[in-house]
């Protein structure tokens, strides 16, 4: 994350920070829930993150600071000028209340929060695991009953349904990424040759693009979603680089033009996916050519890169096709 992220002055330093936190936490839900059927994480629709699958919708919100009931429930007030030139105090919703005024009740909502003040920690109750994260936590009935009556009458139905989660997620940005790559390691994503870092910038770079999408009347939500789709293509497993090292090492090539095209296949997922469909099809469309049958995998790749040499470098040709190969169904 470090890599993709500038720091351009002091001023906006702590911004940048607390936006990576609420990435590494968005990052952290793709790895342990994007594999449930219909997965999909909206980044900055109605809330922060919205999860959505099966027929199952939570909405959230990330603060990377030790809050309490008081300081989630807690009206915002601030003085502005208004048109006329005077100032005026203008009053915003808490935290909690930005969380609950999406979606209806029968929803989940989360805030995910670095901690919880000691006292109002012994006023939650622990839910292990959660539907979506590790474990959570649910408030008791007395801290529902303190929090509803800060509530607006519409929303004090959901506070059923609200939960904190702790995120393991260090504040310190190199820590946290330590921490992913571990989690991606767990779940059999290949994460070595730097890879996990790799896989790790290439999700926030997505989330900040999905992020600055605008939405507007008449344009589909799905432009700020990422899905199980696109996870799947991102998060490679191991099982895939062990079908790409046996082609590979069938085709005969010397150490040094081997391990050239191995760090050349770090790419595809990340911009090469066009070039991948159009070798892909060229494959598909000779698969049942009868002189293909009697050629080596290096023969087939050779023939099938033919026609994009003009274009692309023969090591990043072969790459591609190599990936293509091991995911060609007959």
């Amino acid at each position: 994350m470090t890599e993709v992220v500038e720091v351009l002055d002091n001023g906006g330093a702590e911004a940048i920070k607390g936006f990576n936190f609420q990435k590494a936490n968005l990052i952290l839900l793709a790895i342990n829930n994007y594999l449930k059927q219909n997965f999909k994480i909206y980044i900055e629709a109605e809330d922060d993150i919205v999860v959505s699958y099966e027929n199952n919708k939570a909405y959230i919100q990330v603060k990377k600071q030790i809050h309490t009931f008081s300081t989630i429930s807690k009206k915002e007030s601030k003085k502005i000028q208004d048109t006329n030139g005077n100032k005026v105090t203008k009053i915003s919703p808490s935290i909690l209340e930005k969380n609950l005024r999406s979606g209806t009740d029968t929803d989940t909502y989360k805030i995910i929060v670095k901690d919880i003040g000691t006292v109002d920690k012994k006023k939650l109750i622990l839910k292990k695991p959660g539907s979506i994260c590790t474990e959570v936590y649910r408030l008791n009935d007395k801290a529902k009953e303190d929090i509803i009556k800060l509530l607006p009458e519409e929303l004090k139905l959901k506070i059923e349904n609200f939960y904190f989660f702790i995120s393991p997620i260090n504040e310190d940005l190199n820590e946290a990424v330590k921490y992913l790559i571990g989690c991606l390691n767990e779940i059999n994503v290949s994460v070595d040759n730097n890879r996990g870092r790799i896989v790790i910038a290439e999700l926030s770079l997505t989330i900040d693009q999905k992020a600055q999408e605008v939405l507007h009347e008449g344009i589909d939500k799905e432009i700020k979603a990422m899905d199980t789709k696109y996870f799947s293509k991102v998060f490679v497993t191991y099982e895939n680089l062990n079908k790409f090292e046996r082609v590979l090492d069938s085709l005969g090539y010397n150490e040094i033009f081997a391990n050239k095209i191995r760090n050349e296949r770090l790419k595809i997922e990340l911009n090469l996916t066009d070039l991948k469909n159009d070798i892909k099809e060229a494959l598909h469309e000779h698969l049942n050519d009868e002189n293909l049958s009697g050629l080596s995998n290096r023969e087939i790749i050779e023939f099938i890169i033919k026609g994009f040499e003009m274009k692309f470098s023969k090591i990043t040709l072969i790459s591609v096709a190599i990936e293509c190969l091991c995911e060609v169904e007959v």
